[in-house]
């Protein structure tokens, strides 16, 4: 009974908002489509995540802010092995940005309740960075980084 109640609160609570697919879809998806994989990780628990989701993410999404970026949400009570993986400590939300670089895939995050001009600059920091290279413009971010 209590799953079954669960599940009803959560289509209730979902209804409406924009569709985000489970981990390992978005996952898949990120890598086929060559494009950042941006995961919230937080918990139905955490005000400061709700926030998050309501305050950020979804109007982000809704204004088209996000259509280059795949979108996923994990629930660290629900995925606590894939949340640790992907976390720095313990505190929650936190945002991961994958973003594929010339040496792979590189990460990128945020802890705490964010506004929108943070994820912004979290993912023109990703974007930054995976943008290709010259060769030029290799050697002198190398060179810079000592």
């Amino acid at each position: 009974m209590f799953q079954l109640t669960s599940l009803l609160l959560l289509a209730v609570l979902t209804a409406g908002q924009p569709e985000r697919p489970v981990y390992e879809a978005a996952y898949k998806k990120a890598q086929e489509e060559n494009k950042p994989l941006l995961i919230v990780v937080g918990a139905d628990w955490c005000a400061a995540c709700k926030t998050l989701k309501a305050q950020t993410i979804d109007p982000m999404q809704s204004s088209g802010k996000l259509q280059d970026v795949i979108v996923t949400i994990v629930d660290k009570d629900l995925r606590p092995e894939l949340a640790q993986q992907l976390m720095q400590g313990n505190s929650l939300p936190q945002l991961v940005v994958f973003a594929k670089c010339d040496e792979g895939w590189k990460k990128f995050s945020l802890s705490g309740l964010q506004s929108e001009r943070r994820v912004q600059e979290l993912l023109d920091r990703a974007s930054a960075e995976s943008a290709p290279r010259t060769a030029v413009g290799k050697v002198i971010s190398t060179f810079s980084q000592r």
